[in-house]
């Protein structure tokens, strides 16, 4: 049986970095997004950013386990996207793929999901579109309820 693989992200889903990203920006209030992202110092935000809900351990585990995991996680610059993998390969540890997507594309863009494939993201635009694609995705919530359908608080679910 040929096992598909499931797709999380990272900020807001593994690490708590968009907290941090926003402390940042509110720094920086009178220039745009797409300016700021320049000058964010991500090696910072990723040695700070703390695990949410014990998924770098969550994560270790399904890696022994040889389960099929993917890192899909958006990018602004190149800077950022060194500072994830220097973090998660040297500080955390993660063997995990990553797949980056750079600014005004979609993750179903990088990967199409055609077959059902798992997405676990906080963001319910990237859900809707991931589920519109054929992809089964699933609301990552910090303060879901333990009831509630297509909505998840923690990866161990996974496990």
């Amino acid at each position: 049986m040929n096992k598909k693989p499931i797709f999380l992200d990272l900020d807001g889903v593994i690490l708590d970095s968009e907290e941090l990203i926003l402390q940042q920006k509110e720094k920086k209030k009178e220039i745009s997004w797409d300016d700021f992202f320049s000058t964010v110092d991500w090696d910072t935000i990723y040695k700070e950013s703390k695990p949410i809900n014990n998924s770098i351990e969550i994560i270790k585990e399904l890696e022994a386990r040889k389960e099929e995991l993917v890192i899909l996680t958006k990018i602004h610059t190149l800077n950022e996207m060194n500072a994830k993998v220097y973090d998660l390969r040297n500080n955390r540890e993660i063997e995990t793929p990553i797949l980056f997507v750079p600014p005004h594309v979609k993750k179903s863009e990088i990967y199409i999901p055609n077959n059902k494939e798992i997405l676990i993201d906080d963001s319910l635009k990237n859900i809707n579109d991931w589920n519109n694609k054929g992809g089964e995705g699933i609301l990552f919530d910090i303060n879901a309820n333990d009831n509630e359908k297509q909505k998840v608080k923690s990866l161990e679910f996974l496990l």
